[in-house]
């Protein structure tokens, strides 16, 4: 076969694996668990090579669910997902029973996420014996802790195309942020908000991270908007109700690739509450700019409109915003593309 006709082969079958291939999708997951974490050290595992004995690791579950749900298109039902459960743990070792909490849920443009967790004791224990085999002994430490969690997910991704202008431009997203941080009872655990918003490239646009901690009833925030990095902290329950400002390079002609990632976790006791919504409340285009959402989905759940006199168009079809050009790969087939060039260029060196 032909190097041309082995060229043409391949990017045929990258343009199939473009078409067969969703990259814009919602998935939600929930999460939740009780278990005790045992860790045992003793010779009779061997010896590390400073000659200390080895440690093995167990765990002993009282109790765990998990739940995930995806969508690929405007026909499949969005992920709306709930975990949880009422776990008794080992009463005889003071463990006191746990009740978990975890909701993910995604819509074309907004993210809802929670997770909360109340009962939950701490137990550290520690003993140190003979691992007894036959008529030989070894000594041996064990130690345990149990530990609970919880977590909500949510995530979706999106393409636009980008035409009506030639180089480079910026679009300037608006990300409404509203929920909160806080202790259920007040001496141990902890919550935390993650939510960044990405490109391909994996560069932020623009994030917000916040942890509190019910020991201390104390909360650190950071905040990435508009090209700065805020920190505050303060004590009590954190409440977030605000607006985010993501601004991000794009050059015309090609897909401009986002994703929105919104994850609440708990550890002991404690809620994050971010079921209210964090919503793309707007993306402001370049004046003249004619967009397309790649996966179908209203312009309106990403706020699309355009800088200047607000001139622009928000195309119904592909050729609208290529200007009738050939569609542009999905972010994942553009790894493929890469490997189908070198085993191309392979080919082109044995042939030499």
């Amino acid at each position: 076969m032909s190097l041309r006709a082995l060229t043409l082969l391949g990017l045929a079958s990258l343009a199939c694996t473009a078409q067969a291939q969703s990259q814009y999708r919602l998935f939600a997951e929930s999460y939740a668990g009780y278990y005790n974490s045992i860790q045992t050290t003793s010779p009779v595992f061997g010896l590390d090579a400073n000659g200390n004995p080895n440690t093995v690791y167990g765990s002993v579950y009282y109790g765990s669910d998990y739940r995930s749900g995806a969508a690929y298109d405007q026909a499949t039902p969005l992920p709306n997902v709930t975990a949880g459960g009422v776990w008794a743990g080992d009463a005889s070792q003071g463990m006191t029973p746990v009740t978990a909490n975890a909701y993910g849920m995604t819509d074309w443009g907004s993210n809802h996420a929670s997770a909360s967790l109340a009962g939950f004791t701490p137990v550290s224990q520690s003993y140190d014996g003979q691992f007894v085999v036959g008529a030989t002994s070894w000594p041996m430490h064990v130690e345990s802790n149990n530990l609970t969690y919880a977590v909500g997910r949510s995530a979706w991704e999106e393409l636009y195309q980008i035409g009506g202008g030639t180089g480079t431009g910026t679009f300037t997203g608006t990300i409404h942020i509203d929920g909160s941080l806080a202790g259920i009872t007040t001496g141990n655990g902890g919550a935390s908000i993650d939510w960044s918003l990405r490109s391909f490239s994996n560069q932020v646009v623009a994030s917000v991270y916040a942890y509190y901690d019910a020991g201390s009833d104390h909360w650190n925030k950071s905040v990435y908007s508009d090209g700065l990095w805020t920190y505050t902290d303060g004590n009590g329950t954190l409440t977030i109700n605000e607006d985010v400002i993501g601004s991000y390079s794009f050059t015309y002609g090609t897909a401009l690739y986002l994703k929105s990632e919104l994850s609440t976790s708990i550890s002991g006791n404690g809620a994050a509450d971010f079921s209210n919504t964090v919503q793309f409340t707007g993306m402001q285009l370049p004046q003249g700019s004619t967009v397309y959402v790649m996966s179908g989905a209203a312009a309106a759940d990403y706020g699309i409109s355009f800088a200047g006199n607000g001139s622009g168009t928000i195309c119904q079809n592909l050729a609208c915003a290529t200007g009738g050009g050939l569609p542009i790969p999905e972010p994942e087939t553009y790894a493929l593309l890469l490997s189908g060039l070198s085993v191309i260029a392979w080919v082109a060196r044995r042939r030499r």
